[in-house]
């Protein structure tokens, strides 16, 4: 009576009477969730078979009319669906209905594939998330790793803000490694979209220990720790992407801004010297110098200030120290000026170096750097 039903209800299909198409499938499963229980016929291929079709034929006729299905839980039924056409191939010891099967997933692979490429580069994403992972599904029930319409299904679902959905499948994006890096970073953000960020940062750890060698894998975890403001863990995994990559000027820069977050300043120095040495022309570095020989050269002000004139021990140590900040600030100056020269209309380095100096007693460039800025602000 269920496979009979189910013949009706693709008939209907073809007619495009779809009021008809979703009685057939409710009558059809009416008979296929008997018979998936009765002793004789819950092990049956065949059985199987038309209950895996016919649960997913309850999730296309939820999408012609959803008040149709009230008391049913679609998407649990249609996720079944898949499970029964897998489990009837595996019972299927004499393969009398493996190619039926097949067929019918490759049809609807084909069909699902093809409506989600096209639907992904038309920007439709809720679309192209159905699609490719429906696609993909059918493809695991043939046999095939359709890692492609997994990855590209789960960034739609990202899009969407399906998080679950993209969780899902870039999970298993990871362990087919398919695009492991970039389907490792994806997954991360699913999950702490979710507020998993234990979960997020153990399957990094994981990915990570996995691919020890896999600069793409450490960069996700360096961008993941620096995002959760866990330094020493990102200094961690920054220094194992440098030994990989020894000459990434990204990456050296990267470090020494950690390294100043960890109060490693010297080790801060070393690292934006050691990126400009890879690129002289990296502004960053020479404004992070700026800025970094500005706060030395105002921690040694500062501590001038604290010194006891009345002090025996004095001994001119406050004429020491001032002689200290003004080489620390001479030396902002010099970085600033350099990092101007790259980007002469950066309100940021130029604000650094007008306070540069101001601090070095520079009144002339003071003045002159702060009519550029009120220029530039217009």
């Amino acid at each position: 009576n269920a496979a009979l039903a189910y013949k009706s209800y693709e008939g209907s299909l073809i007619d495009q009477d779809q009021e008809q198409a979703v009685k057939d499938i409710l009558e059809a499963k009416g008979y296929i969730d008997k018979a998936a229980v009765h002793a004789d016929t819950k092990d049956d291929a065949k059985c199987l078979m038309y209950l895996g079709k016919i649960n997913i034929g309850v999730g296309f006729g939820y999408a012609m009319d959803s008040s149709a299905f009230t008391g049913i839980d679609v998407e649990k039924t249609f996720k079944a669906g898949f499970a029964a056409l897998k489990r009837s191939k595996e019972v299927d010891k004499k393969e009398r209905y493996v190619d039926d099967v097949n067929g019918y997933a490759n049809y609807w692979r084909s069909m699902m594939a093809n409506q989600g490429i096209t639907a992904y580069g038309e920007q439709q994403y809720e679309v192209a998330m159905a699609g490719l992972l429906g696609a993909a599904e059918y493809g695991d029930v043939i046999g095939i790793e359709d890692s492609m319409y997994l990855f590209f299904g789960a960034q739609a679902a990202l899009m969407e803000k399906e998080y679950e959905t993209a969780e899902e499948a870039f999970k298993k994006c990871v362990a087919l490694n398919y695009n492991t890096a970039e389907s490792v970073g994806f997954l991360s953000t699913a999950m702490k979209e979710q507020g998993k960020m234990e979960e997020a940062e153990k399957e990094l750890a994981a990915a990570v220990a996995l691919y020890p060698d896999n600069l793409d894998i450490l960069i996700q975890a360096v961008n993941f720790y620096i995002d959760q403001g866990k330094n020493e863990e990102a200094e961690k995994s920054l220094s194992a992407a440098i030994k990989l990559a020894p000459d990434n000027t990204a990456l050296v820069y990267t470090s020494g801004i950690i390294y100043e977050k960890m109060g490693r300043m010297e080790d801060a120095e070393t690292a934006y010297n050691k990126t400009l040495e890879l690129d002289p022309k990296h502004t960053n570095a020479k404004y992070s110098l700026g800025v970094f020989f500005f706060n030395k050269g105002a921690d040694a002000n500062n501590e001038a200030n604290t010194y006891d004139f009345n002090d025996p021990q004095y001994n001119g140590k406050y004429d020491a120290k001032i002689k200290e900040s003004k080489e620390h600030f001479a030396k902002s100056v010099d970085y600033l000026e350099k990092a101007e020269v790259e980007e002469p209309k950066d309100v940021q380095v130029l604000e650094a170096l007008k306070s540069a100096y101001g601090k070095a007693g520079m009144v002339d460039k003071f003045k002159e750097t702060k009519a550029k800025i009120a220029a530039l602000k217009g």
